[in-house]
């Protein structure tokens, strides 16, 4: 009989946990906390219309000495006084012109200077740009269902911003103890009237996301520990809740724990959780880009889902080794080692250009190293071949260690890992060793940050002692646009149709760029519709732009009518919340899917009435 475990530390996971905004004021509903599980169905908006926080949940588990995961640690086993300190810096920081990590930021592309991004805000003196900064002090909690309501101030995490008083969320717990983080409500706004200009560097500018270090201390049998602390990050709403990028969060901070701990690497690729997870994602993407629709989507010949060609991909013998190798084939090289335009996926990538005469390997999106040489692996006939993932068990019925293995990824597959520019939820800072004090976990600084002068260049950004090697509060969000939603409304697809009509694209995955409207779902679902009128609102050509009204048209043009920037960026920072949200909903069956993924809840009825013309927007403006 072996011998009981013994728990000598203790951990938090998630190790980074995710929360988005939300106007609802008090609407929530928790993020994945386990792969594949199903989803509530109209779980993201309240009864009055608006968009519900997602909140990010914490928990405490025990480990032994040897770092095997015991059993998770609840408010009934120990008191466990909770920690949680957000900031949002992005007014302080830089501006975000391209990610300084890639050699066209570098200065090493012939004929390409290195970016010198300059202050945002740089005409506030020195002594005042500490209030550029939002920094709430850091707040506590403990006990079991503790501000359950909400409604109480002491947990509110509250900043200023130019003297203004700026709410980036609050702290609950669970009836076990567990911490229930949310984030701001969506507010933002320039402390000077002016609008918003540009797509990621608006001055006077701020918003209500935010990052930050969790930690934990537990009163364990007669005992105090620290918890090894999590991080947790507030991003912009998820219009499309399920549908993964093609390279997710989880792809992304997997290569850098093979890069910190090479032995993670596994030997041979598993088909359901390597290949198809993969190739899944570019049918799923069929409903929020037509694009992806028209290649990828139902009734395809590359629909990834359907069972026949599964099959056959599942298949490691010689039978299958030509389809398997003109799948392979289709990808862009992770090297980046030559411009690939029609491989795939068909992203946008970095250092994304509309002038095609500029145009570098990462003016487009590789699939990452690791997944690379995966499918190479599994091309050659080397992989495990075990089909299709099988359903999620009940979380209950997990152990421990599984739950802490499933848990990261089931928060890091609905982030995006790519493309960076600068991103959704966070940007390029994430794929680098630097910023880790081991795999998944954000290393923390230690001493106060230098002053990094006026401009930033990549030597000065990549260096040791540098904004990446150790984070405080505010430091992941730093990075990216503010406020969130001018970059949100600026990432589109086909900036330039005569490429394709829908494709390249950014970002569909959690900004959608054509959909299936709930008028033409109930087209769909009605036994009165005749079959080829169920086709023709069915098929790619009839999807709607998402950004309909702000970005585009209400009524449909060709090709696509983009509308000029700063009318649109601005009527999206006020409407953010009135587009739809992209939900899984039961199909017709037959001759349609039983499954179809439906724009609901959306509230703009009205074109913009300010904008005429059409404006491509070129690089410098996604």
């Amino acid at each position: 009989m072996s011998e009981p475990q013994v728990i000598t530390h203790f951990a938090i996971y998630p190790s980074l946990g995710v929360a988005r905004v939300g106007n609802s004021p008090d609407g929530y509903f928790f993020g994945p906390e386990q792969p594949g599980a199903p989803r509530d169905k109209g779980a993201y908006r309240d009864a009055s219309g608006r968009i519900k926080r997602q909140a990010a949940r914490f928990r405490v588990y025990g480990l032994d000495a040897r770092g095997e995961v015991v059993k998770e640690i609840t408010a009934d086993d120990a008191r466990i006084t909770w920690k949680v300190e957000v900031a949002n810096k992005k007014a302080a920081w830089f501006d975000f012109d391209q990610a300084l990590d890639i050699p066209e930021s570098q200065g090493l592309i012939d004929g390409t200077p290195g970016i010198v991004s300059t202050l945002r805000n740089a005409n506030v003196p020195g002594p005042e740009r500490a209030s550029l900064a939002i920094t709430p002090p850091a707040v506590t909690i403990a006990g079991k269902n503790i501000n359950a309501l909400g409604n109480e101030a002491s947990f509110a995490l509250n900043g200023r911003f130019m003297s203004r008083s700026v709410y980036l969320g609050e702290l609950h717990t669970d009836a076990k103890g567990r911490l229930v983080f949310l984030g701001g409500r969506g507010e933002a706004a320039s402390f000077d009237g002016k609008p918003a200009t540009t797509f990621a560097n608006n001055e006077g500018w701020h918003d209500d996301t935010s990052d930050g270090p969790v930690d934990a201390t537990v009163e364990y049998e007669g005992k105090t520990y620290e918890a090894k602390g999590a991080w947790v990050l507030v991003g912009p709403p998820d219009y499309a809740p399920g549908v993964q990028g093609i390279v997710t969060g989880w792809d992304l901070l997997f290569q850098v724990a093979t890069e910190l701990e090479p032995a993670r690497m596994p030997e041979r690729p598993k088909f359901s959780e390597h290949i198809y997870a993969l190739l899944r994602r570019f049918t799923l993407t069929q409903w929020v880009n037509a694009g992806f629709a028209r290649d990828f989507g139902f009734g395809s010949p590359s629909d990834f889902t359907d069972p026949v060609l599964v099959a056959r991909l599942n298949d490691p013998s010689e039978a299958s080794r030509a389809l398997r190798f003109r799948v392979f084939d289709w990808f862009r090289n992770a090297n980046y080692n030559a411009p690939q335009p029609a491989s795939l996926p068909a992203y946008y990538g970095d250092a994304m250009t509309i002038d095609v005469t500029k145009a570098g390997p990462r003016a487009w999106m590789a699939i990452l190293p690791t997944q690379y040489r995966w499918l190479e692996q599994w091309a050659d006939g080397d992989f495990v071949a075990d089909g299709k993932p099988a359903a999620p068990p009940p979380w209950e019925s997990l152990s421990a260690a599984e739950q802490v293995r499933l848990i990261d990824r089931a928060v890091l597959d609905e982030v995006l890992g790519g493309p960076f520019h600068p991103g959704a939820e966070f940007t390029w800072p994430m794929r680098n060793p630097l910023l880790y004090a081991e795999p998944f976990r954000i290393k923390r600084r230690a001493a106060p940050e230098p002053d990094y002068g006026p401009q930033l260049i990549s030597s000065i950004a990549l260096m040791r002692g540098g904004p990446l090697d150790g984070s405080t509060a505010g430091d992941i969000t730093r990075w990216m646009a503010t406020p969130w939603q001018t970059d949100t409304s600026s990432c589109l697809s086909a900036y330039v149709p005569y490429v394709d009509d829908y494709l390249p694209t950014f970002w569909p995955a959690r900004v959608p760029n054509d959909v299936l409207s709930e008028q033409q779902y109930e087209k769909l679902m009605d036994p009165k519709t005749p079959v080829n009128e169920k086709e023709r609102e069915f098929g790619f050509e009839k999807r709607v732009k998402w950004l309909r009204g702000i970005r585009y048209p209400m009524k449909p043009t060709f090709p696509p009518q983009i509308y000029p920037s700063k009318e649109a960026i601005n009527k999206f920072i006020r409407e953010w919340a009135q587009v739809g949200i992209v939900e899984a909903l039961p199909g017709p069956g037959g001759a349609f899917p039983g499954e179809v993924w439906v724009e609901t809840g959306r509230q703009i009825e009205h074109d913009q009435p300010a904008m005429t013309g059409l404006e491509y927007i070129w690089a410098s403006e996604d």
